[in-house]
């Protein structure tokens, strides 16, 4: 090989390591070690906060866990049990102070103060709970209520200095689920008003629905980049691509539409690890077919069908505006599919200059089968819930 073609070799197993390793941070991001959930009512507000259970304790203690904080071998409930009741009061306090510097709820611009318990704790020692990394959570309380006659967005800030996001469920007036970043605008949840809570009012328009499916694929969708980019490293021309992606888009349109409107849903345990094995296929089925078949432009088709139910989920988590869907729709979906094509005009610039030549069939093949080893993990990865 000549050095221009193997430090494009190169660049290539960089950018997979980089794959490999933005997968372990989705999964890592997807645990929500931190979250809340918020709810008001007629004149008062009230949230539950979870924390892991190390983060509260003292770094000088005596029982702090061994190794790295948060290893959930040693910071899950064995852990817990050793600790005694001066140690849970300390833990207390520092949840209480914690959450009084970084959880800044404000109504009309101004700071509201809740009371904080602790309902685990009711019955002297807790009975905590493990989340999915192995660690003990504790749940904090807080309750209060509006002043009088005052009115106005009751908004959120999250003011966490080590850089870990808020998962926030808003409750009332209607369910919706947020991610809010550390140190940002407060974001507004909902309106009060003298008859209680109403929705806050969302800017709607064909603009912000495109910017939204784009976003779905460029930057967090790395699983969908995957899986187009399966489509392009089968046979990197134009011809054989709009073959697969007419098809790829023809399918997840329809069922993006079917779930939105509500004509049928299937539970995101089933889709999402069908999704990743899609990803799997398409990059160890490129090993050994060289160019576009016809039966892979139906199966193209069918996998479609599953990457709409994706689209689906994450589009519903956006809230749609009450008595809008058609032009959510249209919007999101124009926005996929620039993202896409985005993807592929990227792919080709990347290798325009190795297409024709000996060695892009190595280079080919390694990318294609370490799509194949991802889309593995993630199947894996999902199958564990």
């Amino acid at each position: 090989m000549g050095h221009e073609t193997i430090g494009f070799f190169r660049r290539w197993l960089v950018l997979a390591a980089v794959i490999v390793v933005a997968s372990g941070m989705a999964e890592a991001h997807s645990m929500k070690q931190v979250r809340s959930e918020i709810s008001a009512g007629k004149g008062s507000w009230e949230a539950s906060v979870w924390l892991e259970a190390w983060a509260l304790y003292p770094e000088d203690g005596p029982k702090v866990p061994p190794g790295t904080p948060g290893d959930p071998k040693t910071a899950g409930l064995d852990w817990v049990a050793k600790l005694d009741a001066a140690d849970h009061a300390v833990m207390r306090k520092v949840a209480a102070e914690f959450l009084s510097e970084t959880f800044v709820l404000t109504l009309d611009g101004k700071r509201l103060e809740g009371e904080y318990s602790f309902p685990e704790y009711a019955d002297g020692l807790p009975k905590l709970k493990e989340n999915d990394a192995g660690n003990a959570l504790v749940r904090i309380d807080l309750r209060g209520k509006f002043p009088e006659q005052t009115a106005g967005p009751l908004a959120l800030a999250w003011q966490d200095d080590e850089d870990e996001p808020l998962a926030l469920e808003v409750k009332v007036p209607q369910v919706k689920l947020l991610r809010l970043a550390p140190r940002e605008k407060p974001v507004e949840l909902m309106k009060i008003t003298a008859a209680g809570p109403v929705a806050a009012g969302t800017e709607s328009s064909l603009v912000t629905w495109i910017v939204a499916g784009f976003k779905h694929i460029l930057p967090l969708g790395l699983d969908h980049i995957c899986f187009i980019l399966g489509l392009f490293f089968l046979q990197p021309k134009w011809k054989p691509l709009l073959w697969q992606t007419s098809a790829f888009t023809i399918a997840h349109s329809i069922t993006l539409a079917m779930v939105v409107l509500g004509l049928f849903t299937v539970p995101s345990s089933v889709v999402e690890p069908m999704i990743a094995l899609s990803i799997a296929y398409v990059g160890i089925e490129n090993l050994w077919v060289k160019e576009l078949k016809p039966w892979r432009v139906a199966l193209v088709f069918g996998l479609g069908l599953l990457h709409g139910m994706g689209f689906a989920s994450v589009m519903k988590e956006l809230e749609l505006p009450q008595g809008q869907v058609i032009q959510p729709l249209v919007g999101f979906n124009l926005g996929v599919e620039l993202g896409q094509m985005t993807v592929l005009a990227s792919a080709f610039a990347a290798t325009v200059w190795f297409l024709k030549k000996p060695e892009f069939t190595v280079i080919r093949k390694v990318a294609s089968g370490l799509i194949g080893a991802v889309g593995l993990y993630w199947t894996w990865q999902r199958l564990r819930g």
